[in-house]
């Protein structure tokens, strides 16, 4: 016959039961009772019995699903943003403005957690969740006062009810805060339930945990409270609105005083104590930084009880007064918001960001964040184009032509400089000390817009992804961030190299700073990406932080003058509605963007020496008066050129400066000034235009170069006006070059006329395509237009 359960024999079980009732032990244990039987089958399959259901008991309290657990554990916190200082920046709230600071046990002072221990549970570390003794007190202390006296929730009991509330409170709530208990017991230590206790405590008042209450009760770190203020914390969870202190400092000393009793202080200092309870101002600094941390990849952020940024409070408020000053000076000229950033040159780390002159200006759209809103940049954009330039064949003393240019076919581009003058030849030096814009545009045209377009996708301009602004990019025609101005400006003082900038001290979230798209991350996290040659790199710094030749341009201003090398760039987009300025050097690099974000614009020319002038001041408020020098060029030496041509000096070269000449450099770059003569100075045949439109002294070498036709562009459209007489449709030709002094003009294979030069002629046009040809002497050019 066999047991059905267990499927075994039954004189089996007995042999079983019969050989471990004579085990040696038991047969020892009979004797010292008078030879009696101890465990029979029966009983012994009872204890079996409950062993077993023991067991079962414990691995369901030790192993069940308790989602709930999971869920209060991985909750967000209120996160202590700090500066690189260890100054609060920000503590942030959570949903519907509560604060939740988690603080680890071992940085909450032992004294208050033996003090909530002694207030809400004396015997947290006897027990196992139940304090069987305190609810048999409390069952009979309630039954003979017929109302509820005392209670007997330990403090695993309460973790319990934080973990799965209910409104109501019964026994069957009560049975199973009591079994979670138990769970809670079963899978964690007394300290991890003490930390889980501390942290989630709700004091009302938008206020959970110890770390928030001593904030928002006492103004007070947890960790520089004292006993008397700790007690009065203990007794505010009991009834929040009763034993608040910040309304009820009465109730809240007394009740502190009947807890602390044995402890040597009067009920009077509780009273003092109780009535010195004040909110705590929670700080507000760098809002839209904070915003931006908290949008990042895998933002650490409500996830984190700490952070650290590399943020510096000091000087984030430097930039405040500085702006909101200029800003409430030039109010009249609607000039109405600005933003600021500045960066660590070799590092990368942010220091100050500034997004707008007020956040809680709603008028002027404070909250628009100025560091990463697209703005045209002007001319603060061009450093990047010549930096390309100089990588592409280009030199410090390349002349490049500032003359009446036209670029462009069917849509025609006039660029013309701030000050609407030509200057005529000038050295690529000065052009970009100066912010000449027709040198700029005619680089451009010469460097093709994809290649430099792709040059500034490389260097982090991610917003140009899908822009196309044509040769106006040189000028900063397209809207780009002062995020990106300041993150690509740095590289130069770094000689060449990229680096993302970054707001966080840790180093995995360093590993996780935004590279261009180019680039991939190694194992070790984001490295320095060469993207400019370092010398490359050092002469944009040298011609950037050049006094005299900024002189052309803005003159001798004071605005850029330091004590210590530093580089300038400034722009103004179109009608001033935005004026940027970015300085740098190889310690630190400013950004600074002021205008309006509605597109106003600016009244009268406020110019960008406003912002400049700005990040002059921060400069000089983060480096008084000292300062690293800029790296020289290596491979380069300085030569004295003429001034003028850009070629080395010559004996008749009436005004000659030192240049920077690749030692290693081609025969052209060593040939001698050959502009300047004992006759006189004569310019090269592409600045016929230029050359008459004023009396000029000196000559143009018309001779000097191959015929060429100047306007119209090759491939130009035109347009038929219908309110003008056919006889009266003429388009100016003008060529020059040439070895004869006289030119002769046809239209589509016809001879037109005969020019002496300067070859210049109105030649009749029809619709359809034209072909313009000119010739000189045995040399002839042409060209073919549209006309619709």
């Amino acid at each position: 016959m066999s047991n059905k359960k267990s499927g075994a024999p039954l004189h089996s079980q007995g042999q079983a039961f019969r050989a471990f009732a004579n085990a040696p032990f038991l047969r020892k244990l009979r004797n010292a009772f008078g030879g009696s039987p101890i465990l029979s089958p029966k009983i012994l399959r009872f204890f079996s019995a409950c062993i077993f259901l023991f067991l079962l008991f414990f691995l369901f309290l030790r192993f069940s699903p308790y989602p709930a657990l999971t869920s209060l554990k991985n909750r967000n916190v209120s996160t202590r943003i700090y500066d690189a200082g260890g100054k609060i920046l920000q503590i942030l709230p959570l949903e519907n403005g509560l604060r939740r600071e988690f603080v680890p046990l071992e940085e909450i002072p032992s004294f208050i957690q033996e003090i909530f221990i002694e207030s809400e549970d004396k015997k947290f570390y006897a027990h196992h969740g139940i304090d069987f003794a305190a609810i048999t007190r409390a069952f009979f202390q309630n039954a003979s006062q017929g109302r509820t006296v005392s209670g007997a929730s330990t403090i695993t009991m309460q973790l319990a009810r934080i973990i799965s509330p209910s409104q109501k409170r019964n026994i069957l709530v009560k049975i199973r805060e009591s079994i979670d208990a138990l769970r809670l017991e079963a899978r964690l230590s007394k300290k991890e339930i003490l930390e889980l206790y501390l942290n989630n405590l709700p004091f009302g008042f938008n206020t959970e945990g110890v770390a928030s209450a001593a904030r928002n009760f006492f103004s007070k770190e947890i960790k520089n409270l004292n006993e008397v203020e700790s007690a009065c914390l203990a007794v505010i969870v009991r009834r929040p609105s009763l034993y608040n202190p910040l309304t009820n400092p009465e109730n809240c000393a007394r009740a502190a005083f009947e807890l602390m009793q044995d402890s040597g202080h009067s009920l009077e200092e509780f009273e003092k104590t109780a009535r010195s309870a004040h909110s705590f101002r929670y700080p507000f600094h760098a809002p839209h930084f904070v915003r931006y941390l908290s949008n990042l990849e895998n933002s650490p952020l409500r996830k984190k009880a700490d952070l650290s940024t590399s943020l510096i409070l000091e000087v984030q408020e430097k930039a405040e007064d500085l702006l909101s000053t200029a800003l409430e000076r030039y109010a009249e000229n609607r000039l109405s918001n600005g933003a600021i950033l500045i960066c660590d040159t070799k590092s990368g780390e942010i220091l100050t960001w500034l997004g707008s002159g007020d956040f809680f200006d709603r008028e002027h759209d404070g909250q628009v964040d100025g560091v990463l809103s697209l703005q045209q940049p002007g001319s603060s954009m061009k450093p990047f184009l010549y930096a390309l330039a100089l990588e592409s064949g280009f030199s410090p003393n390349s002349i490049l032509p500032d003359i009446p240019m036209e670029f462009g076919f069917e849509k025609l581009y006039l660029p013309q400089n701030f000050n609407n003058r030509f200057n005529g030849p000038v050295r690529l030096r000065v052009a970009l000390a100066s912010s000449l814009n027709i040198p700029a545009v005619y680089l451009l045209n010469e460097i093709s817009i994809e290649k430099y377009k792709k040059k500034l996708m490389e260097i982090g301009f991610a917003s140009l992804e899908k822009a196309d602004p044509g040769l106006s990019l040189a000028l900063g025609g397209a809207e780009v961030s002062l995020f990106e101005m300041v993150q690509a400006f740095s590289l130069f003082a770094r000689d060449g190299l990229f680096r993302p900038l970054y707001g966080i001290n840790d180093e995995k979230m360093k590993k996780k700073a935004e590279l261009p798209k180019k680039y991939k991350k190694g194992s070790s996290g984001y490295k320095e990406i060469p993207v400019f040659d370092m010398n490359t790199a050092r002469l944009i710094c040298d011609i950037l932080s050049d006094k005299e030749e900024r002189a052309l341009g803005f003159g001798f201003s004071q605005t850029f003058t330091t004590p210590f090398p530093a580089m300038f760039k400034t722009g103004t987009a179109n009608q001033y509605q935005n004026i940027t300025a970015l300085a740098s050097t190889p310690q630190y690099t400013v950004g600074v963007w002021m205008g309006n974000f509605s597109g106003e614009t600016v009244i009268g020319k406020t110019g960008s020496s406003i912002p400049a002038k700005i990040a002059r001041d921060l400069l000089l408020f983060l480096q008084g008066n000292k300062g690293e020098p800029f790296k020289k060029p290596a491979q380069f030496k300085k030569e004295r050129i003429c001034s003028l041509s850009g070629k080395l000096a010559g004996e008749n070269c009436p005004d000659t400066v030192k240049e920077y000449i690749a030692v290693s450099g081609n025969a052209d770059s060593r040939a001698k000034c050959d502009w300047h003569t004992k006759s006189g100075t004569t310019y090269p045949a592409e600045y016929t235009t230029w050359f008459h439109l004023k009396n000029r002294s000196g000559i143009v070498d018309d001779k000097g170069s191959p015929l060429k036709i100047i306007s119209p562009r090759r491939g130009s459209v035109f347009y038929y006006d219908l309110s003008i007489r056919p006889d009266q449709q003429k388009l100016v030709v003008e060529a020059s070059g040439g070895s004869e002094e006289a030119a002769r003009f046809f239209v589509d294979g016809r001879f037109f006329c005969e020019s002496r030069r300067p070859f210049i002629a109105q030649v009749p046009i029809e619709r359809g395509e034209e072909k313009i040809s000119v010739q000189c002497g045995n040399e002839s050019t042409e060209i073919v237009i549209l006309v619709k």
